[in-house]
């Protein structure tokens, strides 16, 4: 039997997400013989293989139900509001009811497939198995800040303000505007990271965001620096062994935050209160299983217990429910792939 694993590459660059997502998968494969695009689903015509189907689906709904040549595990499913009357039509539902019952990532992917009569259960995401292989007992007094959400509503008054905040706190500013991913430059990016340092040094000392590494999991650039998709797979495995060995991950990015739960690795997840509705369908569930930073007209709101600003004596903690998900999975996917 060939087992195979999804790719997923858009038009406006990568989400490595998608790829550590694979990279989760990949755990319990005797070994990876492909990938299969999750967009093209329908077309695939090669040997018949098993596929964990775990992930988004779809911005290309025509390519659903799969083809007759994938021998498929749902799994950690989640099937976005934007498409939903096309990925459920009489014809999809028949398909999916024969490989009942369907595992979702969240619970909204859950009352959807049971509005439509198909047996589905709350399943988590299979990023939280990533501990099988990719924990960590070695930590480093390292702080990742990936994709930490903020945003700037410009206006005379924003401007201003930022303007003086960043005269009063130039250096520090200046210093987290170079590592920090944004292609913008000059002082039209101090002026944007002004925003994120004034805001996130209510929670986080000085000296924790100076030091941080700032990086991003959707980029044009994954796709020039990694072209295939056996590149991208490695490169999600490199961000997961940092992630590992991390002190602490802030994260807007779920499958940064997700898989920071299954390394063991403190984390902390950063939200848009007023994201939209095909935003926040991906959430029920999930979001119960974080310490949350919510960002909410311009100011972070704290929704965890615990002492802040955090410095490097404090201790931290996630929380402890995912663990009965993480287990399950492991099980079941393993059962799947003998």
């Amino acid at each position: 039997m060939k087992y195979k694993l999804l790719s997923i590459k858009g038009q406006g660059g990568v989400n490595i997400g998608d790829y550590i997502q694979a990279l989760a998968s990949s755990q319990f494969l005797p070994q990876i013989d492909g990938f299969i695009d999750r967009e093209k689903l329908k077309d695939y015509n090669g040997e018949e293989c098993k596929l964990i189907m775990n992930g988004w689906y779809m911005h290309n709904a025509q390519q659903w139900p799969p083809s007759s040549k994938i021998i498929p595990f749902y799994v950690a499913v989640h099937f976005n509001s934007t498409v939903k009357d096309k990925l459920l039509s009489d014809e999809s539902i028949a398909y999916l009811k024969k490989y009942e019952p369907i595992g979702c990532r969240d619970t909204n992917t859950v009352k959807l497939l049971q509005s439509k009569g198909i047996n589905a259960y709350f399943s988590g995401c299979m990023t939280l198995t990533l501990g099988r292989n990719y924990h960590s007992e070695i930590k480093e007094n390292k702080y990742y800040f990936v994709d930490p959400y903020f945003v700037t509503h410009w206006n005379l008054y924003t401007i201003l303000y930022n303007a003086i905040y960043l005269l009063f706190h130039w250096k520090p500013i200046c210093i987290i505007a170079k590592k920090h991913p944004d292609p913008k430059t000059g002082f039209r990016k101090k002026m944007i990271m002004t925003t994120f340092y004034r805001e996130y040094k209510r929670f986080f000392r000085k000296e924790i965001l100076i030091n941080a590494e700032y990086t991003n999991q959707q980029s044009i650039e994954y796709i020039r620096k990694f072209p295939t998709d056996e590149e991208l797979l490695k490169e999600a495995e490199r961000l997961v062994k940092c992630y590992a060995k991390a002190k602490l991950v802030v994260t807007s990015r779920i499958h940064c935050a997700l898989p920071c739960l299954g390394l063991g690795t403190p984390v902390i997840y950063t939200e848009d209160a007023h994201q939209s509705e095909a935003s926040a369908c991906r959430f029920g569930g999930l979001r119960e299983l974080f310490n949350i930073l919510k960002w909410d007209n311009g100011h972070l709101i704290k929704e965890f217990d615990g002492k802040t600003p955090l410095d490097d004596t404090s201790s931290w903690s996630n929380k402890t429910i995912w663990k009965e998900l993480a287990e399950r999975l492991a099980t079941q996917c393993t059962r799947f792939c003998k």
